[in-house]
């Protein structure tokens, strides 16, 4: 695949998650503090997503040598460490994203997925990562509107559930063997190609930014389906009282 379509396939797939999840958090805005949040919420998504080109660009993620920790690694770890920080700080944050159908909705980027089967079968990827990763992202990213669709059907919620953890175990399961597929301390497996095009552009954006930000939002959905307190009642009931 040329250097010029995969940059499309996968630069345009993300500038419309930082625009679907502002739209997200934007619509689910109840006063004038939860519109500003919603738009600092946003313009830090498009400053992460902007600083991550320009890293991927310069070749940032690129392993250094075959001894030091995975740059993309190391990345991944702080991006979910400070989304779980905002997250947990931010009442008005937790209460932009209470609506579990765009939620599960935003996941429909896992399509992205097809790309690497692509890779795979032009040689550039090895089939080790991905034929799980892929095949893995592509179901994820095929279910996410049917399953959002039937979340007010009997057995919608326990489908929510599966839905999320299945997408759970897609990108655990990706993240381990982009790891051990890679050239660096922690390789275990000796594939020809090597999983290296992930840490260079325009690839290096799906490790470093969209699966972290996937993460957050199963986990996020994953906290209020299981009933656990993600906004309290007085917000809420504020927040309803507003609209």
């Amino acid at each position: 695949m040329s250097s010029q379509w995969l940059a499309r396939l996968v630069v345009v797939p993300t500038a419309a998650v930082v625009v679907a999840m502002f739209a997200v958090m934007w619509r689910e805005r109840s006063s004038t503090r939860t519109a500003f949040v919603a738009v600092i919420a946003g313009a830090v998504l498009a400053a992460w997503a902007a600083l991550t080109v320009v890293l991927a660009l310069r070749g940032f993620y690129m392993p250094p040598d075959t001894r030091s920790p995975p740059p993309v690694g190391i990345q991944l770890a702080i991006a979910l460490a400070g989304l779980a920080l905002f997250l947990a700080i931010s009442p008005s944050l937790r209460s932009l994203l209470t609506n579990q159908k765009n939620l599960i909705r935003l996941n429909v980027w896992r399509l992205v997925g097809a790309v690497f089967l692509v890779l795979m079968f032009a040689g550039q990827m090895p089939a080790l990562w991905a034929l799980p990763s892929g095949i893995g992202d592509v179901i994820v990213g095929l279910a996410a509107f049917s399953v959002a669709n039937r979340l007010d059907r009997p057995g919608g919620r326990r489908l929510a559930i599966i839905f999320n953890l299945f997408g759970l175990a897609d990108l655990v399961v990706a993240i381990g063997l982009g790891i051990t597929t890679n050239t660096g301390p922690m390789q275990v497996f000796h594939t020809t190609p090597t999983s290296e095009l992930a840490t260079q552009f325009p690839l290096a954006l799906v490790p470093t930014f969209l699966v972290p930000l996937a993460f957050v939002l199963h986990f996020v959905s994953l906290w209020q389906l299981f009933g656990l307190t993600w906004v309290r009642e007085v917000g809420v009931r504020q927040a309803e009282a507003s609209r």
